[in-house]
């Protein structure tokens, strides 16, 4: 019965998870597209397997310093932020209108209908921000490593209210209004075509439904200006739109843009019928995040099976837990307030963590295969650390654990390949973003002597966790002179938008580190 108990209060305990998708601690690993399971060598190896420690030939030694930071928008959250961007002027003078009392138009109905699918999809699980960053001290004696490593990862996810997205009156705004518009069929051909066609999209969305957004309650346009059908309607927002200046075929623009858009549009417009408005928006951005300090020690030993190493780690955890919920609308202070809320309720817990690690040479069981194989499985926070939350969000944190796997082979002294994959799907602090990545790269050493080196690398990453990820690719280079060895490394993604005619990657990381080895 005590066990029992003791079960079920572990299982409806407040925790939550914190696994982070594994981070590219060094400019090697990421150089060659963040596989380096198989390959760790040197102080790094600690983290990326610490059966790397030991090696019966060409055992590194020295010191390491990395440091890495990166950001990746998860979701389609720049391509929808990119679209709205192009929009803002023209939902801007919807607002306008809302507050003043001025009458909507054809185009700003259209940009009204056209921007709330992309609002809507900003609520999908995985959409937001992930930034991470990494670095630390890692020194290695003999088949000993001491570390201290500092890995952050905070993501922003935000949630958009598209039920209180009202067009009517409320306390200090008007309300938009439709009073003084022109209801009759427009005069000009063009124009009436362009009414028929809204008359059309209006119909799609439903006429009532329009009606309670447009100003708050069933016959408020009949109210206003005898508007009882969406012919009407359509007539009116026409006939605004010549009369603010608007050409015919930016009208026919508008009409057709309201058509394509007004099948997504209908469910949204439904929801919030009731027309509340956008005064009462619950638009807010959570952000959240760990900042994960690790002082670990390292070792390394060979087992009765040839070709066959272990290692672990022993580490104690410092883990600053932090979150905050921003009410977008409700707050006029700035957007920098979510990050400066994020540092004030921070908290601050200690844990011990252990990881694990084999490596094997698999040309100790078969000595004629070819390119010198060898493979590695690493296992981090084994106990999953526990962490104290903050105290809005509540309860405790595990940093989960996570498991990775590595192949390499060496076609020549001078050239590595590898190969990594992770074991877990690993959670991030972006609501639903889940990683699970596929790790490939290359290291092509020009020069392969130990006193002078200049080595090229290459590599390719992927999220196998979310259908809609796209390849990253990888590349970095250095200088090893002597024992010392500067290095650089960068991250970008295949997959970019365009933002004022210019194409920005989705994910973009970069590296750099210092090391004397020998």
């Amino acid at each position: 019965m005590k066990k029992l108990l003791l079960v079920i209060a572990v299982a409806f305990a407040p925790t939550a998870l914190h696994a982070e998708q594994w981070q590219i601690l060094g400019t090697r690993p990421m150089g060659m597209g963040g596989a380096f399971v198989a390959i760790a060598q040197g102080p790094i190896a600690q983290y990326w397997n610490p059966a790397g420690l030991y090696t019966s030939t060409g055992n590194v030694s020295g010191m390491e310093i990395p440091v890495a930071a990166g950001i990746e928008f998860t979701g389609k959250t720049m391509e929808n932020a990119s679209k709205l961007g192009e929009v803002a002027k023209d939902y801007a003078a919807i607002q306008s209108k809302q507050t003043t009392g001025g009458a909507m138009d054809a185009q700003q109905m259209a940009v009204f209908a056209q921007s709330l699918p992309l609002i809507a999809s900003m609520n999908k699980k995985g959409t937001g921000a992930l930034l991470e960053a990494n670095g630390g001290l890692n020194l290695k004696f003999a088949k000993v490593t001491v570390s201290v490593n500092n890995y952050t990862a905070i993501g922003a996810s935000p949630f958009v209210d598209t039920k209180n997205i009202g067009l009517g009156s409320a306390a200090g705004i008007t309300g938009v209004q439709m009073g003084g518009t022109v209801i009759t069929a427009p005069v000009d051909p063009t124009n009436a075509a362009s009414a028929t066609q809204i008359a059309g999209a209006i119909n799609t969305i439903n006429f009532n439904t329009i009606e309670s957004l447009i100003c708050g309650s069933a016959g408020c346009l009949n109210t206003q200006n005898s508007i009882t059908t969406s012919a009407e309607l359509a007539n009116a927002l026409v006939n605004q739109a010549a009369t603010n200046g608007l050409t015919q075929q930016q009208i026919a623009d508008a009409a057709s843009q309201l058509a394509a858009n007004a099948a997504a549009a209908a469910p949204i417009i439904a929801a919030a019928a009731s027309g509340n408005p956008y005064t009462n928006n619950q638009t807010d951005l959570t952000v959240k995040g760990g900042s994960f300090t690790e002082i670990a020690f390292g070792l390394a030993r060979p087992l009765p099976v040839d070709g066959l190493t272990a290692g672990g780690n022993v580490k104690l955890i410092n883990g600053r837990m932090a979150y905050t919920n921003f009410k977008v609308l409700s707050n006029n202070t700035g957007v920098t307030d979510p990050f400066k809320d994020l540092t004030d309720t921070m908290k601050t817990s200690w844990a011990p963590a252990i990881d694990l690690g084999v490596m094997y040479d698999i040309n100790k069981l078969m000595p004629k295969f070819p390119m010198k194989p060898r493979a590695g499985l690493v296992i981090r926070n084994l106990n999953r650390p526990s962490f104290k939350n903050p105290d809005a969000q509540g309860g405790n944190t595990h940093l989960d654990t996570q498991a990775r796997m590595g192949l390499a082979f060496k076609p020549a002294n001078f050239w590595n390949l590898a190969m990594d994959l992770d074991l877990t799907n690993n959670l991030t602090p972006v609501k639903g973003y889940k990683s699970r990545q596929l790790a490939m790269g290359t290291e092509f050493n020009l020069i392969n002597r130990k006193a002078f080196n200049i080595p090229l690398r290459a590599g390719l990453m992927k999220n196998l966790a979310n259908s809609d990820s796209k390849m990253a690719y990888t590349l970095g280079t250095g200088l090893n002179l002597l024992y010392m060895h500067i290095d650089l490394a960068g991250v970008v993604s295949s997959n970019r938008v365009k933002i004022e005619d210019k194409n920005i990657p989705t994910k973009v990381e970069i590296a750099a580190s210092f090391g004397l080895l020998f």
